[in-house]
C-alpha cells in the first residue's frame, strides 16, 4: 500500500501586528496624540514667531512636547495598571507586553527628555516645562480618581501658549490671556476625551468630574465647556489685537463642528458616537488654539 506524500512544511504564522512588542511600546506612547501634540506646537511656535522660527528652536519645542505627552502617557498607564486589568485590557501593561517598572521608566525618561530640550530654550520655559510635568504626574498619581483632574489638564493646556512663546523668543503681554484661553480649552478637552470612557471607568473608587455630573449632564456641559472656550477666545483677541482672518475660520469651523456633534448625539448617546465626538472637537478645540494665537499676537 502505497504512502501519501509527506505534508509540505507548514509556514511560520505571522504574529498580528497588535501581538508584537513593539507595537504595544508604541501603543503606550499614544502615537497618534503625541504626532498631533507636536505638529500643534510646530504649528503655535511658527504661528508666534510670524512663520521664521530658528529651526533649533522649532526642533525642541518639538521634542519637549513630544517628551510631554509620552511621558504622560506611559505614566498614566503604570499609575491605572491595576485598573486597566479590567476596563482596558488590550493595553500594554494588562496584556502583558510592558511591566509597570518599564512604564515608569520611559516615563521618567521621556520626562528628562522634555526638561533637557526645554533647557536649551532659557531657564523660562525650562520652569514651565517642569511645572507641566509635575501637573502631568499630580493628575495621573493623585488628582484622577476625584473632581479636580481637570484642572491639571486646564493648568497645562494654559502653559502651552507660554513656554512655547518664550522658547521661540515671542512672549508679549497679551498671551497672559493665555490662562482663561487655555483652561477653557483644557477643561473642553478633558470632558470631550474622557466621555466615551465613561461607563468603562465607572467604579466605586470614580468620583471625578464627569460621574459626578452623570452622564445626562456631562455631555451638556463638555458642550458648553467647548463653547466658553470659543467665546473667552474671541472676546480675548477682540480685546487686543484682533486679526480675523485668524480668528474667524478658527471659530466658524469650531462651531459647525460643535454643532454637527450636538446633532449626531442628540439621536442618542452611544460610545461610539462619543469616540467621534473626541476626535472632531479635539481638533475643533486645538484648531481654535491656534486661530486665537493668530489672532492676538501682534
Amino acid at each position: 500500500m502505497s504512502q501519501p506524500p509527506p505534508a509540505p512544511p507548514s509556514r511560520p504564522r505571522r504574529v498580528p501586528l497588535r501581538r508584537r512588542p513593539a507595537w504595544a511600546w508604541l501603543r503606550l506612547f499614544r502615537p497618534v496624540a503625541l504626532l498631533t501634540g507636536v505638529g500643534v506646537a510646530l504649528g503655535a511656535a511658527f504661528t508666534l514667531d510670524n512663520g521664521s522660527p530658528a529651526w533649533h528652536e522649532a526642533l525642541a519645542v518639538a521634542i519637549v512636547m513630544a517628551g510631554l505627552l509620552a511621558a504622560a502617557s506611559a505614566f498614566n498607564d503604570a499609575e491605572d495598571a491595576e485598573f486597566d486589568r479590567d476596563a482596558h485590557v488590550w493595553r500594554p501593561i494588562p496584556a502583558g507586553f510592558v511591566t509597570v517598572p518599564q512604564a515608569q521608566r520611559a516615563a521618567a525618561a521621556w520626562a528628562l527628555t522634555a526638561l533637557i530640550a526645554a533647557a536649551t530654550l532659557g531657564w523660562i520655559p525650562f520652569l514651565l516645562v517642569l511645572a507641566t510635568v509635575a501637573l502631568a504626574y499630580l493628575h495621573s498619581a493623585r488628582l484622577k480618581p476625584g473632581n479636580f483632574a481637570w484642572l491639571a489638564w486646564a493648568l497645562a493646556f494654559a502653559l502651552v501658549p507660554l513656554w512655547i512663546a518664550e522658547g521661540v523668543d515671542a512672549f508679549d503681554r497679551v498671551l497672559w490671556w493665555a490662562f482663561p484661553v487655555g483652561m477653557t480649552a483644557g477643561l473642553a478637552m478633558y470632558l470631550t476625551v474622557k466621555l466615551p470612557d465613561y461607563e468603562r471607568d465607572d467604579s466605586d473608587d470614580a468620583h471625578n468630574l464627569l460621574h459626578w455630573l452623570t452622564i445626562d449632564y456631562a455631555v451638556p456641559v463638555a458642550w458648553g465647556a467647548v463653547g466658553a472656550h470659543i467665546v473667552m477666545a474671541v472676546a480675548s483677541a477682540n480685546l487686543e489685537s484682533l486679526r480675523a482672518e485668524w480668528i474667524i475660520p478658527a471659530a466658524s469651523v469650531a462651531i459647525v463642528l460643535a454643532l454637527v456633534m450636538m446633532g449626531i448625539l442628540f439621536f442618542g448617546v452611544t460610545e461610539r458616537r462619543l469616540v467621534w465626538q473626541r476626535w472632531v472637537l479635539s481638533l475643533a478645540i486645538v484648531g481654535m488654539e491656534i486661530g486665537w494665537l493668530g489672532s492676538i499676537i501682534p
